[in-house]
């Protein structure tokens, strides 16, 4: 679609003016009632054209048409998306806007798959040649009829939602982080040509939705902070004018998108607006009141901790601290959590597989970095751990690891009465009972909810801070937001596979990674990966998919993927230019990733490892106990701090 009918097309949208004038809650309740009755019936009317359109198509000369309305369609649910995105995550990642691949039923008790529906699939469709298209008429017109159903539905619950001040700022702050994360890199455009002026809609409807707090900022003399919220609003509605090979998306993010996003949550602290951390018990995973979308306090660690912020104190952050450097865990009081996630690595080993106890032979698979492994959703590179419990439980019982179990470990820590005494400071517990697998866990989850990393250079500047970054960092940065397409598996700010906007969900992928870093002859690594982690995703469209992991201090933390078999960044830049496993003959019917090949020069890829590189970040202070707690056995004293080997 030429960029003349696109603008045509976004000036054809109302940019909701005029709610200056209102100044009370309920005059605002009226104007976001308008708001998104006017978005969910663009949105409803254009999935309506759309379908009417596509069921009309019988020659190549129609197809313009089709790809004209497909473009309304689009333009219609970016207006709708920052709403629904925050409302209903599911409901856009299943059936509106998520990755065009197959998923498992979670609800059913068999192996069903669910084959994917919405604008990404579509956008597939759309993609294809025209001949192709019009052989897949029916198909097309089936999945534009399931998306009309599901964005009714869509807006059926939009509509009747309570929103109260918070869920509108909410979700404003929601639209700007997606539209950083996901949108900047085109995530939802697979197949047609990629265009960042679609998401100029998003920004409008914030726009909207900042103007109907316009009044109440008057009376609680904070003008200036909405005036600047809009300021930063309209300098990247202008700058996504620009055509895309020319948008500079790291100033888009540093100059306009990030304050933006910290504009939101002073605007609402001032005006003392209810946060999510107050609205109730359950935890939010996105921190309410940061201020950058590149901060350690982005997201609320403890969220997939099994703890509450609150009860995390520093007793208990401190015993788990001891845990974690202390070999008792194991059976034979030589091997720690630290022995494989040594600090001084990044938190890993440097191994290609880690190191098996007693040194018999080697673990099945590399071992990730800890480094803001508490964001995740799930563990391990088969995604077979649901929660931190169930990685100590894992690593304790596994007979390569520490080769022991829950009891006999509970049973050795009851025998130090400074650990019994460590154990009650930091639980309500009193006496030996104090120590038990659930406060193990607990202790060792709230430690890792410190070990938190971003504090890169590419984050500081992405926050505004006043440091340089270099031409190649720069280039870099633009080639994994767009040509590379990195960012559409390694989602910042986390670099991995958390998915934003709400980070509820770990991704894996198949990419096909051979046994050996050998492009001539590859050999599949016969690791069955996820489909291998728990029975209920022994799927064939999960067999070789592996987590996706975070590529923050990724240059520290060599050698690379599940089984290691890459030594250096430049390698693995490589194999995916080649277009992974698929790329080097490995056969590979379900392979994830989004395209064939990578049109990659050697000048993209030095840029790639600049910009990975620039994500290291070795300001974290890790305290290293100087001393374990004392046992009665003076054989288990001799243990060394972060174990023998």
């Amino acid at each position: 679609m030429n960029r003349y009918l696109f603008a045509v097309i976004l000036a054809s949208l109302p940019l909701f003016i005029g709610y200056e004038t209102h100044y009370g809650a309920n005059d605002r309740r009226r104007s976001t009632a308008a708001i998104i009755e006017h978005v969910t019936r663009q949105a409803e009317r254009q999935a309506r054209t759309f379908r009417d359109h596509a069921a009309r198509i019988e020659h190549a000369d129609s197809i313009k048409g089709l790809m004209d309305s497909y473009e309304q369609l689009r333009l219609s649910y970016k207006a709708m998306e920052p709403l629904i995105e925050h409302i209903d995550p599911s409901l856009v990642s299943m059936f509106l806007n998520g990755a065009p691949l197959p998923k498992l039923d979670t609800k059913s008790q068999f192996l069903d798959i669910l084959e994917p529906h919405g604008l990404q699939v579509i956008d597939e469709m759309m993609g294809q040649t025209a001949d192709t298209l019009l052989a897949a008429k029916l198909a097309l017109v089936e999945e534009a009829d399931n998306f009309l159903s599901n964005i009714t539905s869509a807006g059926g619950l939009l509509r009747s939602t309570l929103w109260t001040d918070r869920l509108m700022l909410e979700s404003a702050r929601t639209g700007v982080m997606r539209l950083s994360m996901m949108g900047l890199s085109n995530f939802d455009r697979p197949g047609t040509e990629p265009s960042l002026l679609d998401q100029r809609p998003i920004l409008q409807t914030i726009r909207a939705l900042i103007m109907t707090f316009h009044g109440d900022c008057v009376r609680s003399n904070i003008t200036a902070i909405h005036d600047e919220l809009l300021r930063h609003i309209d300098g990247a509605l202008n700058e996504l004018l620009t055509p895309d090979s020319a948008i500079d998306k790291v100033e888009l993010i540093r100059r306009y998108l990030d304050p933006l996003y910290g504009d939101i949550a002073r605007m609402q602290l001032s005006l003392g607006i209810e946060l999510s951390t107050e609205a109730g018990p359950a935890q939010p995973v996105v921190n309410p009141t940061t201020e950058s979308m590149f901060s350690s306090t982005t997201l609320m660690p403890s969220s997939a901790s099994g703890l509450h912020y609150k009860s995390i104190t520093p007793a208990l952050v401190d015993l788990g601290r001891l845990l974690f450097f202390d070999p008792v865990l194991s059976s034979n009081n030589q091997r720690a959590c630290a022995s494989c996630h040594d600090p001084n690595k990044a938190f890993t080993d440097g191994l290609k597989q880690g190191m098996a106890i007693d040194h018999q032979g080697s673990l099945k698979r590399n071992t990730p970095t800890v480094l803001n492994a508490v964001f995740s959703r799930r563990f391990f590179y088969d995604l077979r751990a649901m929660r931190i419990s169930d990685v100590v439980s894992h690593v304790i019982t596994d007979e390569l690891e520490f080769h022991s179990t829950l009891v006999d470990v509970v049973g050795r820590l009851r025998q130090s009465d400074e650990y019994i005494q460590l154990f009650e400071q930091a639980t309500a517990a009193k006496g030996a009972s104090a120590i038990d697998p659930t406060n193990v866990s607990l202790a060792l989850a709230a430690y890792l909810t410190t070990l938190v990393s971003f504090n890169a250079p590419m984050d500081r500047y992405l926050r505004g801070e006043n440091v340089a970054i270099t031409a190649s960092e720069r280039r870099g940065f633009h080639l994994f937001m767009g040509k590379a397409v990195c960012a559409t598996c390694h989602f910042p700010p986390t670099y991995a596979g958390y998915v934003p906007p709400a980070f509820l969900e770990s991704e894996s992928e198949v990419i096909g990674v051979p046994l050996r870093a050998d492009t001539a002859d590859a050999i599949a690594d016969p690791d069955v990966g996820r489909s291998g982690g728990i029975m209920r995703e022994n799927s064939p469209i999960y067999r070789g998919s592996f987590k996706t992991p975070t590529l923050r201090n990724v240059a520290l933390t060599s050698p690379y993927f599940h089984n290691g078999s890459y030594t250096t960044l430049r390698q693995v830049v490589d194999f995916y230019h080649r277009g992974g496993g698929a790329g080097i003959g490995i056969d590979l019917p379900h392979q994830t990733l989004p395209f064939d090949r990578l049109d990659l020069t050697e000048q993209d890829a030095q840029d790639l490892v600049a910009f990975m590189e620039a994500l290291t970040d070795t300001s974290l202070k890790v305290v290293v106990p100087t001393r374990l707690p004392r046992f009665a056995s003076d054989q288990l004293n001799k243990r060394r701090i972060g174990g023998a080997y």
